[in-house]
């Protein structure tokens, strides 16, 4: 009765703690409760305490993921100090390691666990974990160290989190992946021969499979449920023998305090909660963008899964985990046998660290890395993504390296030559290397490669992938894994099912069965498909080659100089330091991105470089050639489209070439540039009242303006300067239009606009300002000063520029 008072006390004291307004006053007052306080009355306010700092339940947390250390650095080095790998909180996790035990709530659990645990499964990394008590409702019963470890990782995936919409520009100046540095260096050491020593503490420190107290009540834990197995007609002992999982270990192991445990446990859970929140044995349609109906077992009806999109932060701190698991795994010292009658002791650290990519990080990874490519939006932020892959593919960047958290990677060792040392890793993960890039190759053709960040994302994968030695090593794996293969067949290789095909070897068998779903058909890295997927990539660089250098062309013929400057009035309200949304250094910028990723893949795969320039029709094929229309109103990107009375329709061979993404339509903005919506440069209430009285002219004068700009003179030539269409004849358009808006489009018009440009209105007022001062010019005088120089414009531009067609 005496211990429950006293509980109760510590549990308000804690209460209190929690409703103080500043965080550096709910540290200290929380550190002087933890260490006047014994463990054993500390046992049942741990909960509550994880709950508080993290927002794992109904409570908002400390909001670790906003605090920041430039606009809160005390309360920045308050919790980091708190939440040390050796500070108060987790000493008190070490000292209940041993009797104390914890229930998770499976609902915080990602999707896949939760099935698989619902459908009467058992996931491995919960083996020791799951138990069953209340008419076998299944529960997870962690101790106090895996409890902290699951709060902390369950943290950065808590949709209350991540409603926050915090970005974190600067990893190292936020406390969340600051915390999570500290202790991937503490437990994963780079400069250390030796994991810290495990606290003293009685064995066993794992959470038991038999009975055992849980927060004061007692679960009785029945057998539990067998996990459903694929149907395979390989031996089982054939697989078990190609990879065996480390978990298995440790459940076997259970009562031992390993000097791993703490690290394993650690990697684990990161995993589990950062990598495994989609399967991958789901087909892809079975997913929307919320959620999708698959039938759940036992005749429960249909179940909901969702599809979880990782944010910025997420994928920030997957590529973290992954650089610092590299240069951990890579500090392993060598086996040296000097001798064939010599057996070599492998330490246990060192075989963790042999075991680390293979049996916990792999797997997962690519499941995070395969729904990503799949199903990331196509705008810059999926850089992060794609730099993560590159990051799991390059462990040779992270040999002998000490990097601090938020280091820059340098490009200084990106041209080195692979080491043969590598081959064994690039051909246990043939997978990341032939499938990933296969899918980031068919994102390429939705990409825009006229912009920096999708130029540069090309030029980046492409480059590592063209590092000396590389894709040698990429082929000799993917010809020794599938010896069998006719090199002369086309088409995917059909791996999936059985995997008992005889065309491949057992260890690809494998791996495909471990990372891929029943039914993935493997296409090889060098096949007569891929090479065909490659040459049409270089096809869609070329395009967009061809796009900038029209763009640049444009943007040169507007520029004049001299008298032709002086008189082209146009010209003065005109950006002349851009080029649409690019500036001249990054248009020059785009074009070695592209011209590099194009030389890079003509290396990787062994094709002739293209030389990048305009090529004849009759140079191009016969099934390109189709696609051309003489003197056609659509650029040459297009697919094949049929002029009708509706305007252009896609022909049966353009809808080929649009499903196959073989060809697209470049989305623009394409109407009347009258009714575009009013710029911030622009008085709101000048573009409407221009537009009215425009509108006015064009409407009763449209006739007399049209026989006007149809007459071959000097005034013919002068009316279409000053009633230029929007739409010029001759003009290729990105999109096809109707038959009726070409021809609005097309009608000469007066169009007043470039009068509300405030920058016009500026150097119309700074010059009158001059002309007041200089000549004492009146208004009136300054108003037939301007109607002169319009006149003169267009006297002279009509002289200059002759009209090549005659207005309809």
């Amino acid at each position: 009765m005496a211990a429950t008072v006293l509980g109760n006390q510590i549990l308000s004291q804690f209460q209190t703690l929690s409703s103080l307004k500043y965080l550096h006053q709910k540290c200290s007052e929380l550190e002087k409760l933890l260490k006047n306080t014994s463990t054993k009355d500390l046992k049942n306010v741990l909960p509550y305490m994880l709950e508080n700092i993290f927002g794992c339940g109904q409570g908002p947390g400390w909001g670790l993921d906003m605090i920041s250390r430039s606009s809160n650095p005390q309360d920045f080095d308050s919790i980091r100090k708190l939440l040390a790998p050796e500070g108060p909180v987790l000493s008190l996790v070490y000292t209940l390691m041993t009797d104390s035990f914890y229930e998770f709530p499976i609902i915080a659990l990602p999707s896949p666990t939760q099935h698989l645990i619902e459908d009467g499964g058992l996931p491995i990394f919960y083996a020791n974990k799951l138990q069953y008590h209340n008419f076998g409702r299944p529960v997870i019963v962690l101790n106090a160290y895996e409890f902290y470890m699951f709060h902390l990782a369950y943290h950065l995936v808590n949709t209350r989190v991540q409603n926050h919409n915090c970005n974190w520009n600067n990893i190292t100046d936020t406390l969340y992946p600051v915390l999570v540095d500290d202790y991937l260096n503490y437990f994963l050491p780079l400069n250390r021969d030796s994991l810290p020593k495990m606290p003293i503490v009685q064995a066993p420190v794992r959470s038991p499979v038999v009975h055992s107290p849980v927060a004061g009540k007692s679960f009785n834990i029945p057998a539990s449920p067998p996990s459903p197995q694929r149907p395979s007609l390989l031996k089982s002992s054939f697989v078990s023998a190609q990879k065996q999982h480390a978990q298995t270990t440790a459940v076997i192991n259970q009562g031992e305090t390993t000097e791993t445990y703490r690290s394993d446990t650690l990697i684990q859970v990161f995993a589990e909660f950062w990598l495994n929140q989609n399967p991958i044995s789901l087909d892809r349609q079975t997913f929307s963008h919320t959620a999708s109906p698959m039938m759940g077992s036992l005749n429960r009806g249909p179940r909901w899964l969702e599809n979880y999109m990782p944010s910025t932060n997420h994928v920030r701190l997957v590529r973290l985990l992954v650089k610092h698991v590299h240069s951990f795994v890579n500090t392993g010292t060598k086996e040296v046998v000097s001798s064939p009658y010599q057996s070599h002791i492998t330490s246990t650290l060192d075989e963790f660290k042999k075991s680390l990519i293979p049996y916990i990080i792999q797997k997962k990874l690519y499941m995070f890395l395969r729904h990503g490519f799949d199903r990331w939006p196509l705008d810059c932020s999926f850089r992060l993504l794609l730099e993560t892959w590159l990051t799991y593919i390059q462990p040779w960047r992270y040999v002998n390296s000490r990097s601090k958290l938020g280091r820059r990677d340098s490009d200084v060792n990106d041209t080195k030559t692979v080491e043969e040392k590598w081959f064994p890793f690039v051909e246990d993960n043939l997978l990341f290397y032939t499938v990933l890039y296969q899918e980031f190759t068919q994102r390429v053709f939705r990409m825009d490669l006229t912009t920096q960040f999708n130029a540069c994302m090309l030029y980046r994968a492409n480059k590592v992938y063209s590092l000396p030695n590389l894709s040698n090593m990429m082929f000799r794996a993917e010809r020794d894994m599938c010896q069998a293969i006719q090199m002369g067949r086309s088409g995917g290789l059909d791996l999936g099912g059985s995997y008992i095909s005889p065309e491949a070897s057992l260890s690809l068998h494998t791996q495909i069965s471990e990372l891929e779903k029943p039914g993935f058909q493997y296409c090889r890295m060098y096949s007569e498909n891929m090479i065909q997927m490659v040459k049409a990539i270089l096809r869609h660089i070329e395009v967009a080659k061809q796009a900038l250098s029209a763009q640049e062309e444009s943007f040169n013929r507007s520029r004049k100089s001299g008298m032709a400057a002086i008189l082209d009035i146009s010209s003065w309200f005109q950006d002349e330091g851009s080029m649409g949304d690019l500036s001249p250094s990054e248009v020059k910028k785009v074009h070695t991105y592209l011209d590099t990723a194009a030389t890079n893949i003509c290396y990787i795969f062994e094709i002739e470089v293209p030389s990048f320039v305009s090529r004849p029709v009759s140079a191009l094929s016969a099934f390109e050639q189709t696609s051309f229309l003489e003197g056609s109103f659509l650029s040459d990107s297009s697919p094949d489209c049929a002029e009708t009375e509706e305007g252009f329709t896609l022909t049966p061979l353009g809808r080929h070439q649009l499903m196959n993404k073989m060809r697209k339509f470049d989305v623009m903005y394409q109407g009347d540039p009258d009714l575009q919506p009013i710029r911030s440069f622009e008085n709101a209430t000048l573009v409407r009242l221009l537009y009215h009285f425009c509108n006015f002219i064009n409407t009763q004068y449209g006739p007399n303006i049209q026989s006007l700009c149809d007459r071959n003179d000097l005034i013919g030539r002068m009316a279409q300067v000053y009633f230029a269409p929007p739409l010029p004849k001759g003009s290729k358009m990105s999109s096809p239009i109707s038959l009726t808006q070409r021809q609005t489009l097309q009608t000469p018009r007066l169009s007043l606009r470039l009068l509300a440009s405030y920058r016009t209105l500026v150097y119309l007022g700074l010059l009158y300002l001059v002309l007041s001062l200089w000549r004492g010019i009146s208004p009136v005088g300054y108003l037939f000063c301007l109607i002169g120089l319009v006149l003169l414009y267009g006297f002279l531009h009509a002289l200059t520029h002759r009209s090549s067609m005659k207005m309809n």
